[in-house]
């Protein structure tokens, strides 16, 4: 019997900056059709932090349980198999999907032809099924060594923003002719707008696409050239309020919230709530006129799953892929973060807000991804 050390990186429930390193040790010997995979990297964005925000409303915490009070908050990235007791899964592969903050993942596998299989242990089966697949990247068409850092990175949160997108068309975007996009330079936010704009050049739609971001990301926001207009939050006043509106949410903050709601008044037909990158301002003195609608993408993917079928879902996403990340690697600079200790400082920095959107962030915990 050989020994596996392994690490996980968890994080007080409800005292998120509180973190604690939790040693384990696995064994190679495995029960039939389970799978130890070794997790070789995996992204790290302010939607992580929207995972542990959420938590314990939206059962992030069940995927990957630990010890009492504390939680592994997932991401998603690639790993390999360093041991199998599955008759169709084999030392050496690597598998794209849902992982914890962790070194490893012990899975019971059930597959899915030659495109990979689901975990089906216990505590996932009541959980969306969207993020229980594991993808295997030497069947995935979409899938280049040379871009799988941005795969991570990109791709789970590309899946929000391409049915973001999905939804508002088929409701016609709710005969709105302005939609407001805040935390413009998050990496979602850049996703949706890309399909947006591409929507708009294909239909001719009139729409027009307001991305409003913080002043020193300005710049940054600008070098896609999707927005139609890119505000700071400081000139809210330059919106254009008689317009029918939209509104992406990603921030989760309540002033900002009012704000908006304040100066759109009825003009406001939508308010979608996507993301909470700005999280330690959820509540503030003033009541917000409406609450709002939450999107969870789980949701929407099942919907749209059984309209089109998973195969010509993962062929129209598989599209709109391609479209986004020929556009968007040419400004995003990966920054690698290697083992636990710099893990820390990217997680405390990111629930501080501190932000750098030019950079797509990459952690690799694994003693072996670090050689």
């Amino acid at each position: 019997m050989t020994a596996i050390n392994a690490i996980d990186f968890t994080v007080q429930i409800n005292k998120l900056h509180h973190l604690q390193i939790v040693e384990k040790v696995y064994s190679e010997e495995l029960a039939p059709n389970q799978v130890l995979l070794e997790i070789d990297r995996f992204s790290f964005t302010s939607n992580n932090i929207t995972y542990g925000v959420v938590g314990e409303q939206l059962d992030y915490w069940k995927f990957f349980p630990t010890h009492s009070g504390f939680g592994i908050i997932p991401a998603w990235g690639l790993a390999n198999v360093v041991a199998s007791k599955h008759p169709d899964i084999q030392v050496g592969q690597r598998f794209y999907g849902y992982y914890p903050m962790s070194t490893h993942l012990l899975v019971t596998a059930k597959t899915s032809k030659k495109q990979g299989f689901w975990d089906v242990t216990e505590h996932r089966n009541s959980l969306p099924a969207i993020y229980n697949f594991y993808t295997d990247t030497a069947q995935d068409s979409s899938y280049t060594p040379e871009t799988e850092n941005l795969i991570s990175i990109f791709r789970p949160l590309f899946v929000t923003s391409f049915l973001i997108d999905d939804f508002l068309a088929e409701e016609n975007f709710y005969e709105a002719t302005q939609i407001l996009i805040t935390s413009a330079s998050s990496k979602t936010a850049l996703a949706l707008v890309s399909l947006l704009a591409n929507r708009k050049q294909k239909e001719t739609l009139n729409l027009n696409l307001v991305g409003l971001t913080s002043k020193k990301n300005i710049g940054f926001v600008s070098k896609l050239a999707v927005y139609d207009q890119i505000l700071s939050y400081e000139h809210l006043a330059d919106i254009r309020e008689f317009e029918k509106t939209v509104i992406i949410d990603f921030t989760g903050n309540h002033n900002l919230q009012y704000q908006l709601q304040r100066l759109l008044g009825n003009n406001l037909i939508y308010n979608c709530l996507v993301g909470l990158v700005d999280w330690q301002n959820q509540a503030g003195e003033k009541e917000l006129p409406t609450k709002g609608e939450f999107f969870f993408a789980p949701t929407q993917a099942e919907i749209r799953q059984k309209v089109w079928g998973p195969t010509e879902f993962q062929q129209r996403l598989g599209r709109a892929w391609q479209f986004f990340i020929n556009n968007i690697q040419q400004i995003i600079s990966i920054k690698e973060y290697i083992g636990p200790e710099s893990l820390k400082v990217l997680y405390l920095d990111m629930l501080e807000g501190k932000v750098n959107p030019e950079h797509g962030n990459i952690v690799r915990l694994s003693s072996s991804s670090r050689i």
